[in-house]
């Protein structure tokens, strides 16, 4: 059985099922492994990770401890409520009206921020004047109608993750402080401080920001200098805003003072720091990369309500988790009919309810002619019953947004 404990409660001869943390980038060479002794756990512990996932069958066990399956209950139903009773004002345009555009925003941003960071590489200084039309491109698109940019960022090549990640990061975090009501000059501000927050990884040795496969303790170690390489970049930009900056600055560091590299705890990460960190994990997690397979939106949603509380502010998870919906733009889910639907709009009154296209009949395993659903109607009576992994199927969910 597979169960949650602390990581005080770990035991030499236990084996670890999944170390439950939140960067992918991380010194441990499996998420998997028996622990040999205590220094293994002390290891554990000086990264920062507080809970992990020990398989009884393979290892002692914790009687006490709750299982995987209890966990997962218990933040669906959390997700659940904070998925009910929202309030916003719909979108002035569809999904359908705003989508190209949204397309074409994508790829300039995508072009511009590749050209920066490669300038950056090259020792040049960071032009800002090139980066602030993209942001307030970017803006406007989310503030027409935010599902529809939202929903072409998951879309990254293998070899172009970096800078695709920071343009992924730069709108989720325009979305988010649109949601959070914070004014269109400031969000434009975090905007900026989102497509450049990894710039320091262009002082990182190619071998290692590229590199195929887990790094080691030492690799992993020059991959944190990023954050510092990134603020001094910044710093010699001319105009470059203190809200811009602590976005680069902050965004590895962790609500519970684990993070990195000034280990900063609480309110003394701003705002705009901690948002970013949340973000961050969220983009990083559902991409796929070299030798990560990206995990879907809702499977990462719950997982970052679980690491709330330590690694994240619980009230940000909760606001960021309603901004982007339970179950996103372009998730693959599960209809009560058996219909598998890929979720194309959200509803602003009720997470749980959004317009999705069913695709698929899984009950006779055959595709069918795309038909739309308003959940959220009184004539339907369908409802979403869990999320897919689209692969699972052979369904590719671009295709029908």
């Amino acid at each position: 059985m597979i169960k949650k404990i602390d990581v005080t409660d770990l035991k030499p001869k236990m084996f670890i099922h999944d170390i439950n943390c939140p960067w992918l980038d991380h010194p441990f060479l499996r998420n998997r492994f028996l622990v040999e002794s205590e220094i293994d756990i002390e290891r554990i512990a000086e990264y920062g990770i507080r809970q992990v996932y020990i398989d009884t069958e393979r290892g002692p066990d914790m009687p006490e401890a709750p299982s995987a399956e209890e966990v997962h209950r218990q933040l669906d139903n959390r997700m659940q409520r904070l998925g009910q009773n929202l309030r916003r004002e719909p979108p002035p345009v569809s999904v359908e009206q705003e989508r190209v555009q949204a397309r074409h925003l994508c790829r300039e941003a995508n072009r511009i921020v590749h050209n920066v960071l490669q300038d950056c590489r090259l020792g040049k200084q960071v032009e800002l004047e090139l980066v602030e039309p993209v942001v307030s491109g970017i803006a406007d698109s989310i503030f027409r109608n935010p599902d529809a940019i939202v929903s072409l960022l998951r879309i990254k090549q293998a070899d172009k993750y970096t800078f695709q990640h920071s343009v992924a990061v730069g709108t989720l975090l325009i979305g988010f402080c649109r949601a959070l009501g914070i004014d269109r000059k400031t969000i434009e501000l975090v905007g900026l401080g989102g497509l450049m927050h990894d710039i320091g990884k262009m002082q990182v040795p190619n071998a290692i920001l590229n590199k195929p496969g887990k790094l080691t303790e030492a690799e992993f170690e020059i991959m944190k200098q990023h954050v510092r390489y990134g603020s001094l970049v910044l710093q010699k930009s001319p105009g470059i805003s203190p809200i811009a900056l602590s976005v680069a600055a902050e965004h590895h560091e962790c609500y519970d003072g684990s993070g990195y590299p000034l280990g900063l705890k609480g309110d003394r990460i701003s705002l705009y720091g901690q948002m970013a960190s949340v973000v961050d994990v969220y983009d990083a997690l559902t991409s796929t990369r070299i030798y990560h397979t990206g995990r879907e939106p809702t499977e990462v949603l719950r997982k970052l309500l679980e690491w709330s509380g330590h690694h994240f502010n619980v009230t940000l998870v909760h606001q960021f988790i309603r901004c982007i919906g339970i179950y996103p733009v372009g998730t693959l889910v599960r209809l009560e009919s058996g219909y598998l639907a890929v979720v194309v709009e959200q509803h602003h009154e009720n997470l749980l309810h959004p317009k999705v296209r069913a695709v698929f009949n899984s009950q006779s395993r055959v595709f069918m002619p795309p038909r739309d659903f308003d959940l959220s109607k009184p004539g339907c009576h369908d409802r979403i019953t869990s999320f897919e992994v689209p692969s699972r199927w052979g369904i590719d969910p671009g295709r029908y947004i």
